[in-house]
């Protein structure tokens, strides 16, 4: 029986692109070139196209250690943090997951632990969440699975489910050895996810229905 839903944030519980472009843009405009559409940008994210894609579709392929350094300083300022906001309707679904008896576990890639903090409790969210386990980027997979079983020992592969938007969540959720559910409103494509073979797809995290875990 399902007791911890453990959730990925940016893509199933943010929309994050508006964030994402406009520090993209700020740091090609700063070194002189013209950024491309938010349109192809976010296609291109969601593709993968790596970075030195991106920027050569700009003709900036020179800049890219210089790109990576400053994504990396401004990615998690607050001024571009505020550019997040809720998936349509996951305030009310995250309660009712919460009201129904379910804990809910955020394991998500981020750098700074005070703004993410911060960033929660603006927009409503941290009274929703029952643990919050920010994890470095670097560290992946791995390091989401590690900060579950240490912060959470009583999660278990027959007790939880994972909810993500990435390869990063699915191999999470296998290391654990918990049922992960793909959703496509994040960082990655429906057509990549489904190559991942997740045990559920969905078009986003409201359209969930976990009852069918439990065979009703």
């Amino acid at each position: 029986m399902i007791q911890f839903v453990i959730l990925d944030l940016d893509g199933p519980i943010l929309e994050g692109k508006f964030r994402h472009y406009a520090c993209y843009s700020q740091i090609l405009t700063e070194q002189g070139y013209t950024p491309i559409s938010l349109e192809s940008y976010w296609q291109m994210k969601r593709e993968q196209v790596n970075r030195r894609g991106q920027l050569a579709a700009s003709g900036a392929e020179s800049i890219y250690e210089q790109f990576l350094q400053a994504w990396l300083e401004l990615i998690e300022q607050p001024q571009f943090l505020k550019l997040d906001c809720p998936q349509p309707g996951i305030i009310d679904k995250l309660q009712q997951w919460r009201d129904s008896g379910l804990q809910l576990i955020l394991v998500t890639l981020r750098r700074y632990p005070e703004r993410l903090h911060a960033q929660l409790v603006e927009l409503r969210l941290d009274t929703l969440l029952d643990y919050v386990l920010p994890c470095d980027h670097q560290l992946g997979a791995n390091g989401k699975v590690a900060q579950v079983k240490k912060v959470v020992p009583q999660v278990s592969g027959e007790n939880s489910i994972w909810i993500g938007d990435t390869e990063v969540d699915v191999e999470a959720a296998r290391l654990l050895g918990c049922p992960i559910w793909a959703v496509t409103c994040g960082l990655r494509t429906e057509l990549y996810l489904a190559s991942l073979s997740p045990d559920f797809l969905s078009s986003d995290l409201v359209s969930i229905n976990l009852r069918c875990l439990d065979g009703n």
